[in-house]
C-alpha cells in the first residue's frame, strides 16, 4: 500500500508527461511535429541532460499580466517511480513578487528556445521563491 505522498508524487511524475510537445525525442536533438492545418513545427526534444546543461541558466516566463518574469534553473533532480519512464524534476528560482500560479506557461532559454512548462510554486524565502517542474518521459 502506498501513502499519500508516494502517491502524489507519483502522480505529479506521471502528470509531466502530459505537457510535453507530441514528438519529442530523447536524444538531446529536435523533432518536427505535425499541425492540424498541415504545418509543421519544431519541438523541443527534453530529457534530463537537456536540463542539467541549462543550470544557472535564466528561463523567461511569460505572463499575461506580469510581462516576463525571468526565473533560474537551479537543480534537476532524479524522481524514479518506474522503470519505463525517464523521471526527474527541476527547480527554478525567482523574485518573491509576483507569484506565479501553477500552470502551463510559454517559456524561452537560450539552450532550450521556446518551450510550454508546467510549473508549481513551492517554498519562499531570502527574496526568493521557489518552482519545480516535474518530467515524466516515456523510455523509447
Amino acid at each position: 500500500m502506498m501513502d499519500r505522498r508516494e502517491f502524489f508524487l507519483k502522480l505529479c511524475a506521471l502528470s509531466g508527461s502530459l505537457v510535453l510537445p507530441v514528438g519529442c525525442n530523447q536524444d538531446g536533438g529536435t523533432a518536427s511535429v505535425g499541425l492540424p492545418d498541415g504545418s509543421t513545427s519544431t519541438a523541443v526534444a527534453f530529457s534530463k541532460q537537456s536540463f542539467l546543461n541549462t543550470i544557472d541558466t535564466v528561463f523567461s516566463v511569460t505572463h499575461d499580466v506580469y510581462g516576463v518574469v525571468d526565473l533560474q534553473l537551479n537543480l534537476v533532480t532524479d524522481e524514479i517511480y518506474t522503470p519505463e519512464a525517464e523521471q526527474f524534476s527541476i527547480s527554478l528560482s525567482g523574485p518573491e513578487l509576483p507569484v506565479l500560479e501553477e500552470a502551463s506557461y510559454a517559456v524561452y532559454n537560450d539552450d532550450l528556445g521556446n518551450i510550454d512548462l508546467y510549473i508549481q510554486p513551492g517554498e519562499s524565502g531570502n527574496g526568493q521563491l521557489k518552482y519545480i517542474a516535474v518530467f515524466s518521459l516515456l523510455n523509447t
